[in-house]
């Protein structure tokens, strides 16, 4: 009878320090997917799109963001170049509790059509990273579980980070390129660090690799600071392709119209 109550108590520690680390995990990719946003931004953007062979294509883009009067984030990335793409734009708009809605300007076409969450795991604009990885993953999307609370890690441009590192699962796999991810999640920002995307098929395979490179604290017009990542890569571990982030000349808390944030807007490239 003792060793029967013993291994109940056991079990019941386990369950519990179990539990206890899945609802930190949570708690942190909350902090880190909800981290306080300007009221407007506005920045120049270059992709650098980076071939296995070393051939490098520039995409320059502008990049426009407001936090909307229900808290939530809306987004505009107006492509500048090169020619075959430029005058591409895309239009994203947070949603609460319903998936995100998405927009992308053809110019070849010279039509606006919604991009469907079957197509959000696609190349945004022919790079590595994805329409997904272009908005921050709602946390409730997946399940969360703490694997280590402290690792160091460096990233590629020498940046150290000391972090927490979480496995994410999603619950709806359709709707996603990869079966889980790894994030290591920095302590100091919260900022994710590095996140390992692993391979549907072979899950044991690491498919691409997202870094932040560099990152800055940054006072916005108003006086109010805010964390902002410069500089971040994504690695296709299969094809060896890369696309590397930049951002340049972030503005914070400045006027915007809000017909940026408009069909019309991704149809005409003029703001009112």
């Amino acid at each position: 009878m003792k060793i029967l109550k013993k291994l109940a108590l056991a079990s019941l520690a386990f369950a519990l320090s179990t539990a206890a680390f899945a609802d930190e995990a949570y708690d942190i990719i909350q902090k880190s997917s909800t981290l306080k946003a300007p009221d407007t931004s506005t920045a120049t953007m270059m992709l650098h799109n980076i071939e296995k062979s070393g051939q490098t294509e520039e995409m320059p883009m502008k990049q426009y963001g407001r936090t909307n009067k229900n808290g939530l984030i809306d987004t505009v990335f107006d492509i500048r170049g090169p020619a075959g793409k430029k005058d591409t734009r895309v239009l994203q708009m947070e949603r609460n509790k319903r998936e995100d809605d998405r927009w992308i300007y053809m110019p070849k076409l010279k039509q606006v059509r919604r991009i469907p969450m079957g197509e959000r795991y696609k190349q945004f604009v022919g790079c590595e990273f994805t329409y997904n990885d272009m908005a921050v993953r709602h946390v409730d999307d997946d399940k969360h579980e703490m694997l280590e609370k402290e690792v160091k890690i460096t990233v590629p441009g020498g940046r150290n980070y000391t972090c927490w590192k979480i496995k994410s699962v999603p619950y709806k796999k359709s709707e996603v390129e990869y079966s889980y991810r790894i994030q290591y999640i920095d302590k100091e920002t919260y900022l994710p660090a590095k996140i390992e995307y692993f391979d549907k098929k072979n899950q044991n395979q690491i498919m691409k690799t997202y870094t932040t490179e560099d990152w800055i604290y940054l006072t916005s017009k108003t006086g109010k600071k805010y964390t902002m990542r410069m500089k971040a890569r994504i690695s296709n571990n299969k094809t060896g392709r890369e696309t590397v982030l930049e951002i340049k000349e972030p503005i914070m808390d400045g006027p915007m119209p809000d017909s940026y944030f408009t069909q019309q807007y991704l149809s005409t490239g003029k703001a009112k």
